[in-house]
């Protein structure tokens, strides 16, 4: 049986819808937890409690995916406005990042401290609850779901290690160094501390593996479905290229609102191209057609 071709723009919108309340999840998540643990609103008397809370890896990387999922927002309600998905490269590259910080966080919650503390006081005791689980698994899916628009490459790989890294040198000052912190991580208690740190950077190149893996697999699948409307589907099927292009405009011109900037959806039309076999037209006469029936169509 033939897999239905799904309208490109439909995929676009969904992207967009899914991206947009993942992100409000998050960050209302991530905001009430944090506002609660600063206020000492659990009462836990631990070190995640009160304004200790911003001192603790689990929290910062909260922070990060909450920064992080701001930064996306303006662009999922453009792509809504617009029925397009464009997300700039260094978005999703922070976002790899927070992500990378918050899944370590939710996997060392669910194997180490619930070795030592217990399962149900790890992933769903107070707050825990919130920096351990939802805001993790939240993360996680908008990356790896809700945002699909770049391939990361492996050369990206060790830049979630950084912020890992930089807790990790501030860690040692503040606790072995100066004394000045308690070893509340226990990094030194079972195993020397050069260990927990070999171990926790390990398992965190593990997980940007994993995490790399399953968004680019998602942006595969997204792209392929998004070629196969363009050069499949019937509504683009025109007896010449130039009838396709000009279509393809007038599609888009339907979105455009005064004061926008104009743009030619140049991998759109490389597929188109490719439908048609249209080596021997130049992209730059292509280009020109849009650019063509695109003004036309926005002036009518």
């Amino acid at each position: 049986m033939k897999k239905e071709i799904v309208n490109a723009r439909r995929i676009n919108k969904m992207r967009c819808i899914a991206g947009l309340v993942i992100c409000a999840t998050v960050i209302i998540l991530v905001s009430i937890v944090l506002v609660l643990n600063i206020i000492d609103f659990f009462r836990e008397g631990t070190p995640e409690s009160g304004i200790s809370t911003l001192k603790m890896f689990t929290t910062i990387s909260n922070i990060m995916s909450l920064v992080v999922s701001f930064g996306c927002i303006p662009y999922q309600i453009d792509g809504l406005r617009k029925n397009k998905y464009k997300l700039p490269n260094w978005i999703e590259i922070l976002m790899y990042i927070g992500t990378t910080c918050m899944f370590l966080t939710f996997t060392m919650a669910l194997s180490l401290i619930s070795i030592t503390k217990g399962f149900v006081y790890a992933m769903f005791a107070n707050s825990n609850i919130f920096m351990h689980t939802l805001n993790p698994i939240f993360i996680t899916l908008l990356f790896t779901l809700g945002i699909s628009e770049h391939h990361i490459k492996f050369r990206y790989s060790f830049l979630p290690l950084i912020p890992v890294l930089l807790y990790a040198l501030f860690y040692f000052v503040m606790v072995f160094a100066t004394k000045q912190w308690d070893d509340y991580y226990e990094a030194n208690k079972y195993m020397p501390w050069q260990v927990s740190l070999l171990l926790v950077l390990s398992v965190a190149f593990g997980l940007t593996q994993l995490l790399r893996f399953l968004h680019n697999l998602n942006n595969k699948h997204v792209k392929t479905n998004i070629e196969r409307y363009y050069k499949e589907s019937e509504d683009y099927n025109f007896p010449i290229i130039g009838d396709a292009i000009a279509h393809l405009a007038e599609e888009e011109s339907k979105f455009y609102k005064k004061g926008d900037d104009i743009y030619i959806p140049v991998d759109v039309i490389k597929m188109l191209s490719e439908r048609y076999k249209a080596d021997t037209l130049p992209l730059d006469v292509q280009y020109d057609i849009y650019l063509e029936n695109y003004l036309k169509s926005i002036k009518r």
